[in-house]
């Protein structure tokens, strides 16, 4: 009986540890998905978008949700892709109904220079140019979020604090 109650007593102690982290990992793969989804729809959309436009340039779409992340979710359709937004007209698709992370892309000429947020590096074209920023609150927390990272000039996504 004592063998048991041991047993017992150790699996408690490794599901007390083992769970919270497990959430933690399954929210952290969650917003990499999006993320990850998001910024390949954005690539091929600003593409698209640059071979169509008579200009030759790319089109900006400011940050949206623009009160940042959102824990609970959010339609980005009727948020975001509102008529004569920048995100209505690339027509972009997003991955899922529901989205939790909040996006903006910047974008300039090769006159101007590309500046990437804090900590995130691009290399200054010489020609038109793009760059996507995704905020997620990995663990909705509302604490530090996790900033993702992506441009024209190398498609690799970039990470901040994705492991808090």
């Amino acid at each position: 009986m004592i063998e048991i109650m041991i047993v017992v007593a150790i699996i408690g102690v490794l599901a007390i540890v083992v769970v919270p982290g497990f959430f933690r990992e399954s929210s952290k793969a969650k917003h990499k998905t999006e993320v990850t989804a998001m910024f390949a729809e954005l690539t091929v959309k600003l593409e698209q978008y640059k071979m169509e436009s008579s200009t030759g340039q790319y089109l900006a779409a400011a940050a949206c949700p623009s009160t940042g992340p959102n824990k609970t979710g959010y339609d980005f359709v009727t948020t975001c892709a509102t008529t004569g937004s920048g995100w209505a007209n690339l027509r972009v698709a997003p991955p899922n109904n529901k989205m939790f992370c909040s996006y903006a892309v910047s974008v300039g000429n090769s006159a101007t220079t590309p500046s990437p947020p804090s900590g995130f590096t691009m290399t200054s074209p010489a020609t038109a140019w793009w760059f996507a920023v995704a905020t997620c609150d990995m663990d909705a927390s509302g604490g530090t979020n996790a900033t993702f990272f992506v441009n024209s000039i190398d498609t690799k996504i970039q990470s901040q604090n994705v492991g808090k």
